[in-house]
């Protein structure tokens, strides 16, 4: 698998940013594309790797929620 540092362009404010995904973070996905959520200054990207950790699509987050969980 491609591992180490990534790039893109940031589909919002157009800067190049720079992430690396953790070794153990994809290590239990069964399915690919996999959605990897990276916060980007004041906004959130959704970005979807293929089965070589290669970047097959990026989109902007519209809102970011954080939901209460009852027990």
């Amino acid at each position: 698998m491609a591992e180490g540092l990534k790039w893109m362009q940031c589909p919002v404010c157009k800067e190049t940013l720079y992430w690396k995904i953790p070794k153990e973070a994809l290590k239990d996905v069964k399915r690919f594309p996999a959605a990897i959520v990276i916060r980007h200054h004041d906004h959130y990207l959704i970005c979807y790797l293929d089965s070589h950790l290669q970047l097959a699509d990026t989109e902007a987050v519209a809102a970011f929620v954080e939901a209460d969980v009852k027990t």
